[in-house]
C-alpha cells in the first residue's frame, strides 16, 4: 500500500483512534475519580463509563442526552428493586435481575434512549460491592458507581473529541454519495447486476438517507444550543434528495427503453454517462471525507453532450424513425433525466464544498 493511498484510508477510517481515545480516558478518568472519593466500587463505575462512551459511537450530542437519561432511569429503578426485593442470596439475586431487566428491555425495544438502562440495571443489580454489605448499601453505592460511571462516560463523549451531528452529517452524506454512484452504476448497461441486487441498493440508500434526515435535525439542534458552528448539512440533504430522485428517474427511464435501441444505437453512450455520473458521486464522496479531487469533478457533463450528441445522430441517419413511440421516449427520457443529474450533480458539488470549508474553520 503506497504512503498516499494509506493516508486516505488513515483519514477516512480515524473514527477507530477516536472512540480507542474516548473509552480509554473514560475508563481512565472514572477509575481515577473513583480513588479521590475513596470508594469501592472501581469494576461497575468503569463498566458503566465505556458502556456509556460506546453507545454514543455514530451518533450526535442529542442522542448522548437521551440516552443519559436512560442510563440513570435504568439505575434509579434497578435500585428500586433492590431496595423492595433485597436480595441477599443467589435466588434472590436472579429474581431481582428478571424483574429489573424486563420492563427495561421493553422500553429499549422502543426507544433509543432506554437502550443503555438494561445495562445500567446489571451494573446495579449484581455490581460490587458483594452481597454481604446489605441491600442499602447495595443500593447506594451500586447506584454512586452507575452514576459516576454514566456522568464521567458522558462528560468524556462531549468534551474529548465529541461526535457532533454536523460531522456526522458529513460521514453519512459521503457513505450516501457512494451508496448513490453504486446503484447508478448498477443501471448502466452491461454490468449485469440483477434486480435482487438493485432492489438491495434502493433499500441501502433509503436507510441511510432517513439517517441523514435524523442527523441533520440533531445538527439544527445543536447549532441553537451553540454546541457548534459547522452547517447543519439541511442544503447538502436536498440536494442528496434531488439526486436520488434522478437517480430513479434513470433506473426507470432505462429499465424500459428497449434492449433494441438502447444497445445497438444509444447503449455505449448511456452506459458512458451512466459511470460518468457514478464518478462524479465517488468525487463528491471524496470532497466529503476530506480527500482533494483535482480532475474535473462533474464529469457527467462532456458524457451527457455525448448522449444528446448520439441522439442527434440517430435521427439524421434516421434511426429513430424505425423505433416505437415508447421506445423514442424513453431514450429520450433519459437524455432528460441526464440532463437534470448533471444540474443536480452541479449544486451537490458546490453544497459540499460549502459545508467541509465551513467544517474545517469551525472545528
Amino acid at each position: 500500500m503506497s504512503v498516499f493511498n494509506f493516508t486516505n484510508w488513515l483519514f477516512r477510517n480515524k473514527w477507530w483512534m477516536v472512540y480507542a481515545v474516548r473509552v480509554v480516558t473514560a475508563s481512565a478518568a472514572t477509575l481515577l475519580a473513583v480513588y479521590i472519593l475513596g470508594l469501592k466500587v472501581e469494576l461497575s463505575a468503569v463498566i458503566s463509563a465505556i458502556v456509556v462512551t460506546q453507545s454514543n459511537i455514530g451518533g450526535s450530542l442529542t442522542k448522548a442526552f437521551e440516552q443519559c437519561a436512560g442510563s440513570l432511569i435504568g439505575a434509579a429503578y434497578a435500585t428500586c428493586v433492590i431496595l423492595v426485593i433485597q436480595p441477599l442470596d443467589l435466588l434472590m439475586n436472579g429474581i431481582s435481575l428478571a424483574v429489573a431487566l424486563a420492563p427495561m428491555a421493553v422500553l429499549a425495544a422502543f426507544s433509543i434512549g432506554f437502550q443503555i438502562a438494561p445495562f445500567t440495571a446489571v451494573i446495579v443489580i449484581l455490581g460490587a460491592p458483594g452481597p454481604g454489605a446489605g441491600p442499602y448499601i447495595l443500593a447506594s453505592e451500586r447506584l454512586l458507581s452507575v452514576i459516576l460511571g454514566c456522568g464521567i462516560g458522558h462528560l468524556i463523549s462531549m468534551l474529548v473529541l465529541p461526535v457532533r451531528a454536523s460531522r456526522s452529517v458529513v460521514e453519512t452524506g459521503s457513505r450516501l454519495a457512494d451508496l448513490l454512484a453504486d446503484q447508478l452504476k448498477a443501471i448502466a448497461p452491461g454490468d449485469g447486476t440483477g434486480e435482487e441486487a438493485l432492489i438491495a441498493r434502493t433499500s441501502d440508500v433509503r436507510r441511510t438517507l432517513l439517517e441523514l434526515e435524523n442527523l441533520v435535525q440533531d445538527a439544527v439542534s445543536e447549532r441553537r444550543v451553540s454546541f457548534g458552528r459547522a452547517p447543519d448539512g439541511q442544503r447538502l440533504l436536498r440536494v442528496l434528495k434531488r439526486v436520488r430522485q434522478d437517480v430513479d428517474m434513470l433506473r426507470r427511464a432505462a429499465r424500459g427503453a428497449g434492449d433494441d435501441a438502447l444497445y445497438a444505437d444509444a447503449g455505449g453512450s448511456w452506459r458512458h454517462a451512466a459511470l460518468s455520473g457514478a464518478e462524479t458521486l465517488r468525487n463528491v464522496s471524496r470532497i466529503l471525507s476530506g480527500i482533494e479531487v483535482q480532475e474535473n469533478i462533474n464529469t457527467l457533463v462532456p458524457a451527457t453532450r455525448g448522449y444528446r450528441a448520439t441522439l442527434d445522430e440517430m435521427r439524421k441517419t434516421g434511426v429513430t424513425l424505425t423505433l416505437s413511440t415508447d421506445a423514442l421516449s424513453r431514450l429520450f427520457g433519459l437524455g432528460h433525466a441526464l440532463s437534470q443529474l448533471q444540474r443536480d450533480l452541479d449544486d451537490l458539488i458546490a453544497a459540499s464544498l460549502q459545508i467541509t470549508s465551513s467544517r474545517a474553520r469551525a472545528l
